[in-house]
């Protein structure tokens, strides 16, 4: 038997079974799961939840939606299905009924709004309810999604004063771009232009841009540095030109709040390589939009800002580059930070072992 495998075991068994013992209190059920403690942390949350309490039903029934494949904590990834059915789901039926399912059966409007917004045809309705009742990441979240699946109107029919449209920094971003076109030198234009918003942005106007001002289309660098945001950075580093785009998000890390995460990670492992370092993770997850979904599961109880600043955001970021490592590989995946990749490499070993 596998010695480390079964001393796994016996923490989960362990954690299960003096759950009770803990003091069952919101506060420090939340803050060993910003530690990353779930054999501390979900013990508690469960039996709040069982007795009741709203957020920790809502931060239960949330936590699949803001953690990415294979970025689960380790004791998470130990347990057996019925203690996981047991630990995260309402007792009901043979697979249990996640929490945020059994709020909207039970007449909950926010938990309605928050299962509808998974949804491919969720509307920009949603998406304001959910903004106007405290959910602003999920709001704002839905509406790149709404521009992204390419309803543009959605988004720019909304009065100008509307709370959400107010918020959305790659509208605001995408209003700067048309009001302050680029300049020949697009690195330098990309530095002075608002960082916040930019990565969002950018995409945007890459759909927009042909149709409203064919004239004021992003020019070729600007094509390629969008296309790294997205994930893929081939055509930069074969014009070699990943050292600008490298240097624009450095800078791009200290005003961007999506990029908060990416960039807390990179200072501590590569502090003199952050801008390669962020490049090769936000290459890693896919894509720059893909990472506005590593947010909180339920503001109401954890801020955005709490939850990015935590020990949790960090190693939750880890766990997935790791989770895609090998498939990166394998799809032929250019390295960007030998850095990033030796961190990742090591944590994965760690995790095998």
């Amino acid at each position: 038997m596998n010695i480390w495998k079964y001393l796994r075991g016996a923490s989960v068994a362990l954690a299960l079974m003096t759950g009770g013992i803990y003091a069952q209190s919101l506060d420090e059920g939340i803050a060993a799961w910003l530690d990353d403690d779930d054999a501390k942390a979900l013990p508690i949350l469960s039996e709040l939840a069982n007795q009741g309490n709203m957020e920790a039903q809502f931060i239960l029934g949330q936590m699949d939606r803001i953690t990415p494949p294979g970025a689960d904590s380790e004791f998470v990834m130990g347990l057996e299905r019925r203690d996981r059915i047991r630990l995260l789901r309402a007792q009901q039926g043979l697979s249990g009924r996640g929490w945020t399912v059994v709020r909207e059966r039970d007449g909950d409007p926010l938990a309605a709004a928050l299962n509808a917004s998974r949804l491919p045809d969720a509307g920009i309705d949603t998406a304001q309810f959910l903004y106007e009742n405290g959910e602003r990441q999920a709001g704002a979240r839905l509406a790149f999604d709404i521009f992204d699946r390419g309803n543009i109107s959605e988004i720019m029919s909304l009065p100008s004063d509307d709370p959400l449209l107010q918020s959305l920094d790659f509208v605001r971003w995408i209003r700067s771009y048309f009001g302050s076109p680029p300049s020949p030198n697009a690195w330098n234009w990309l530095n002075e232009s608002p960082a916040e918003g930019r990565g969002a942005g950018l995409m945007m106007v890459s759909f927009v841009a042909p149709v409203l001002a064919p004239h004021l289309r992003p020019s070729k660098d600007l094509r390629r540095f969008t296309l790294a945001m997205r994930g893929a950075p081939a055509e930069l580093m074969d014009e070699l030109l990943l050292p600008n785009a490298a240097d624009v998000i450095r800078r791009q890390l200290e005003d961007d709040p999506e990029l908060r995460i990416v960039g807390r990670l990179c200072n501590e492992l590569c502090p003199d390589q952050v801008g390669y370092c962020a490049m090769d993770a936000i290459t890693r997850v896919g894509g720059y939009d893909r990472l506005l979904g590593l947010d909180t599961p339920y503001e109401g109880a954890i801020s955005q800002a709490t939850f990015q600043e935590s020990r949790r955001a960090r190693n939750m970021l880890m766990r997935w580059m790791v989770s895609t490592d090998q498939q990166f590989d394998l799809a032929g995946g250019r390295t960007i930070s030998q850095c990033l990749k030796r961190a990742v490499e090591e944590a994965g070993t760690a995790a095998a072992n």
